[in-house]
């Protein structure tokens, strides 16, 4: 071979370290790419989810936010526990009253009935009887006719304990 000739061919020739870095970065892509590809597969099955900000599969997401779900046999009536709730009202007995009420919603609760005027306007207010709309479980609603044209309603919630407590008013 000619040393013009074979000057020629070098010159065509790709230098050998672009070559190496063609083939990283080629294997980067197709790696990238099947990584986007299974990560979408395992979301579209539910294997993984974003909750708050974070990914986690089934299992772990069980393991830090458990079912909420329970069945407890019913040791009062959603009926008893409005009552309840409105007599304490009529006689101002604002722990009575609050009693009533689920713990999470008792504090809202306590800064409304705290004046004693409040109580006994809501007292005097809100029928003797409610009507069963619906009741799913530990969830249970009905209705209050307060004798306007909007629907008012009451929400149960029954604890672990099976007690029925009143969720909103």
């Amino acid at each position: 071979m000619e040393p013009q000739e074979q000057n020629q061919q070098n010159k065509k020739r790709i230098p050998r370290g672009l070559k190496i870095a063609a083939i990283i970065a080629g294997a980067i892509i197709i790696y990238y790419t099947v990584s986007m590809v299974y990560a979408y597969i395992k979301i579209q099955r539910g294997d993984v989810v974003k909750w708050g900000g974070a990914w986690y599969t089934k299992e772990e997401l069980a393991q830090k936010f458990p079912p909420q779900y329970y069945e407890a046999e019913a040791k009062n009536t959603p009926e008893e526990v409005y009552t309840a709730f409105r007599q304490a009202l009529i006689d101002s007995d604002l722990e009575l009253a609050l009693e009533q009420i689920s713990e999470e919603h008792r504090e809202t609760f306590r800064k409304i009935l705290s004046d004693e005027g409040n109580m006994r306007e809501w007292g005097g207010k809100i029928p003797e009887k409610i009507t069963k709309e619906e009741e799913s479980g530990n969830y249970a609603s009905y209705d209050i006719n307060m004798g306007t044209e909007n629907k008012n309603n009451v929400r149960f919630i029954k604890d672990l304990n099976g007690y029925w407590k009143i969720e909103n008013i």
